[in-house]
């Protein structure tokens, strides 16, 4: 109980820190949009100053750089949304191979049973056997000699039989 409360706590703990660093992470990128977005605005308020260009051809010319600058920014912002995407399809890609990976190592420790559990009776060390749903797959016979040789915790008459 100890230790689920522990776990929950780390995971709470560790949730609440993922969080803060996603809105740092959010937050600095909005710092850097906003300054990417004024040093283009400079840039191109530069330019038309060299050029020196009537009032009206400035204004057009300014609303035209503001729209290359958040055509930028939002090319910028779909190229970052491309990265993330790629980057949790591959950690999806890993984990459906790691599911693949224990689903056959689980079939080949059932079928290493069903072939090797009768004659290793008595051998078979703790935690081969996992769960009555092993001693099912192994057939009725395996489990009444399985269930001979094992005794109960609780039982206090087989302990004293032992003894």
């Amino acid at each position: 109980m100890e230790r689920r409360i522990r776990q929950r706590l780390e995971l709470q703990s560790t949730h609440a820190q993922q969080m803060h660093f996603k809105n740092l992470r959010r937050k600095a990128e909005e710092d850097e949009e906003e300054e990417f977005r004024q040093q283009m605005m400079a840039k191109f308020a530069e330019d038309d100053r060299i050029e020196q260009m009537n009032a009206n051809k400035r204004r057009m010319k300014q609303l035209e750089h503001k729209r290359a600058v958040e055509k930028l920014i939002d090319d910028r912002k779909s190229q970052f949304a491309a990265d993330r995407e790629r980057e949790l399809e591959e950690r999806r890609e890993e984990e459906r191979m790691e599911a693949f990976r224990k689903q056959i190592i689980e079939e080949e420790r059932q079928k290493q049973l069903r072939e090797h559990a009768m004659r290793l009776l008595g051998y078979l060390p703790k935690g081969v056997i996992r769960d009555s749903g092993d001693l099912n797959m192994l057939g009725s016979e395996f489990k009444d000699a399985y269930s001979k040789r094992q005794i109960d915790p609780f039982d206090e008459e087989a302990w004293d039989q032992r003894r």
